[in-house]
């Protein structure tokens, strides 16, 4: 059974925790963490980066396939079975974060994404625990290898995965796995509020502090958070779930329809609201099969009833999957 909401208060860790899931993309990932005036539909305007096709494949290709790693990429300088816990040579640290500013592009955020150096020295030391003992834990127990009083601050306060490198980013905003249907990977890596994190990673695991210390949203800041994002984005990244994200919004009345443009109708499975991870999100899984798409399609998405300071409000948009490869 699925947990109920709950509030914001929670302290962090807990909210991370909330988040937790062991199963995975691949066999061998796991991730971890944490009466009115009706106005007429919205849409978005387009945002930078998924205006239309050529921008969207040159966004992925100087973002998304320049972090790709390299086989003599070095993940860490650390140590297992002396726990050292090393730190993450600065082509990797540079890698991941040029993954994360791909995704937070594509929906039109800009603002850059610092490292907290005091953060990352933590979250190293996070990275090195559960590599140490295998497993993924937001609360280790201190008779655990390699525990130590930061790595376990960290460990409450990151979002953890069993996959190394740039793409721990690709296994967080994935959230695969039945117990991570409100996204909340996803949420944290593309809250317009976030302005630092600190990152650990090992040759098979990755943490990545997200909670504490909030920034201001900037002006251009877009009206909503979609993944699939409005416009064009690559096949190969639209994942199993979408979601929708709008600060303080009320979902509990919004009714999600899809259909292929001036086509049938999609199916769609609403996920339970759950409003702890960022801003407010709606979750849906619809029934899109993008292995089997052969050539550009768009699909119109439509939300009606979504409340906003007491207005209802209903939003369309388009998304246009591709195949980047050809």
């Amino acid at each position: 059974m699925r947990h109920p909401k709950i509030t914001y208060l929670l302290a962090a860790a807990l909210i991370v925790l909330l988040s937790c899931n062991k199963d995975s993309a691949t066999d061998n990932e796991q991730i971890d963490f944490q009466d009115t005036d009706t106005e007429s539909p919205e849409s978005a305007k387009p945002n930078s980066g998924n205006a239309d096709r050529a921008m969207a494949q040159q966004l992925y290709i100087d973002y998304y396939k320049a972090s790709t790693n390299i086989n003599t990429d070095i993940s860490w300088t650390g140590s297992v079975p002396d726990c050292t816990a090393g730190s993450v040579p600065q082509v990797t640290m540079d890698k991941i974060f040029l993954r994360l500013s791909y995704f937070r592009k594509a929906v039109g955020l800009n603002n850059s994404v610092a490292n907290n150096l005091l953060k990352s020295e933590k979250a190293q030391k996070a990275a090195l625990m559960m590599h140490a003992n295998g497993t993924l834990n937001h609360f280790p127990p201190n008779d655990w290898k390699c525990f130590t009083v930061d790595g376990e601050e960290a460990a409450g306060n990151s979002l953890l995965t069993s996959t190394k490198n740039a793409e721990a980013i690709d296994s967080y905003m994935r959230d695969q796995g039945d117990d991570n249907y409100p996204v909340g990977h996803r949420r944290w890596l593309l809250w317009p509020e976030l302005q630092e994190i600190g990152i650990g990673n090992t040759s098979s695991y990755n943490a990545i502090w997200v909670l504490g210390n909030p920034g201001t949203r900037l002006e251009d800041t877009p009206e909503f958070i979609a993944w699939p994002p409005q416009g064009f984005l690559p096949k190969q990244l639209a994942y199993s779930r979408w979601s929708f994200s709008i600060a303080k919004a009320d979902f509990r009345e919004t009714q999600i329809s899809m259909n292929i443009k001036n086509g049938r109708s999609i199916a769609v499975e609403v996920e339970e609201l759950t409003g702890i991870y960022g801003d407010n999100t709606i979750v849906w899984k619809p029934d899109v099969n993008v292995n089997t798409l052969t050539e550009d399609t768009t699909y119109v998405v439509s939300l009606e009833n979504v409340i906003l300071d007491g207005i209802v409000k209903d939003f369309d948009y388009e998304v246009t999957l591709f195949d980047v490869d050809q």
